[in-house]
């Protein structure tokens, strides 16, 4: 590989993510790599059905404003590929995404013969990247965002991790997770390990005693501390979920750092303004739209509300529509959305069938026939992605 499109091409050309029992492919790839993840610093691990992107954000904020120079994983990124790896804010350069590429790609041909067929797979890789690139560097903190779950997720390997965060819990996934409340948090709570502190946000009864099963304390943030770090009603919770991660892992961070930090936070695709009355927000799932609706109510209570939703298949959106169309001044439009690997979109034909929604072939036309006060564009994130991507040309 001698360029940046040339390592993010063969990233995205490994198998893609599925079912898996065990983490092998990923500590033989670390092995091979001679375990980078042993040379981390301590880490703040958070996994949730929603919300870990923007804790994740907020929490990475105030450590380097308090002066860590501090590593942050996310995914998926929604302009740029190299945001999944940022330092203080900064992306990964092209020089460092191609050169741990090529070197995680070196061993990958020895780890691809010995597991063959079941070779790692493109997050994977992605991770042992990502602990590559930070192993090389002098950092004093890491935030690292969860892929899907915890336990059998491919960040659950760090010896150092210090802070184990769960954001949420709620139906999503659940051809990997399990099927209840119960089964997906035991999956997240798979990242609380010895020695760990555990923080959670706002949980379900029966989320939060599986929980409990794991560990003596938890530990809860403050709502309304802080001013919010990122826009909308529900990153309060967010917010104080950050917070109490951050003060579980260092506790001597000051009051005014802490909101210095998060006012310097920003998080594309959360509850953002692209243009005048446009909105994008990834509220992927049924759990994140409702958390959408109610924050759309708070800070727009008198206005006109057109939701164009962009959603996958496998996600769960329309069990909030029942609720979302009560309200007069909200009109729903659905279009169509052609995730990554092929992955389809909702069923629009059946879904018309059973709300009082409308569909339009194409976003743009939505967009453009909305007469609405404000138009919010929403659903997967790489349906966000793409609209953002077209607003910024």
């Amino acid at each position: 590989m001698k360029t940046v499109e040339d390592a993010i091409s063969y990233i995205h050309n490994r198998p893609k993510g599925g079912q898996k029992e065990s983490l092998y492919r990923m500590t033989t790839l670390l092995a091979a790599l001679g375990n980078p993840q042993n040379d981390l610093p301590y880490a703040i691990h958070i996994t949730g059905t929603n919300g870990k992107g923007s804790v994740s954000t907020m929490a990475s904020n105030i450590l380097r404003v308090a002066g860590y120079d501090t590593g942050l994983f996310v995914s998926p990124f929604i302009t740029n590929f190299r945001e999944r790896m940022q330092i203080n804010n900064e992306m990964i350069s092209k020089d460092d995404l191609l050169h741990a590429t090529n070197k995680v790609a070196q061993v990958l041909v020895n780890v691809d013969a010995e597991l063959y067929p079941d070779i790692p797979v493109e997050f994977e890789v992605l991770t042992a990247i990502m602990f590559t690139y930070f192993a090389s560097k002098k950092l004093d903190a890491l935030v690292i965002e969860v892929g899907i779950g915890g336990l059998l997720d491919s960040t659950n390997v760090m010896p150092n991790t210090k802070v184990a965060v769960i954001t949420s819990v709620g139906l999503d996934h659940q051809k990997m997770l399990g099927n209840t409340i119960t089964e997906i948090a035991a999956q997240k709570a798979g990242i609380i390990h010895d020695d760990v502190a555990v923080v959670t946000g706002d949980l379900p009864d029966e989320a939060r005693l599986v929980i409990e099963k794991k560990t003596s304390h938890v530990i809860k943030g403050l709502r309304h501390e802080f001013q919010s770090g990122l826009p909308g009603e529900y990153q309060i919770e967010n917010t104080a979920t950050a917070v109490a991660a951050v003060r579980a892992f260092a506790q001597n961070i000051s009051d005014d750092t802490i909101q210095k930090g998060l006012k310097e936070s920003h998080f594309s695709g959360r509850f953002e303004l692209i243009a005048p009355n446009i909105m994008v927000d990834g509220a992927h799932n049924a759990q994140g739209l409702r958390a959408l609706y109610k924050s759309l109510l708070v800070a727009y209570p008198k206005k006109k509300i057109t939701l164009i939703i962009g959603s996958l298949m496998d996600k769960n959106v329309t069990a909030e529509f029942n609720e979302i169309l009560q309200d007069d001044r909200f009109n729903i439009v659905l279009v169509p959305f052609t995730g990554p690997n092929g992955r389809p979109s909702l069923s629009i034909d059946q879904t018309l069938k059973k709300y009082q929604v409308s569909a339009m072939p194409h976003w743009q036309e939505a967009v453009e026939k909305s007469t609405a006060d404000l138009t919010v564009l929403t659903g997967s994130l790489y349906f966000i992605s793409e609209v953002r991507e077209q607003y910024d040309r």
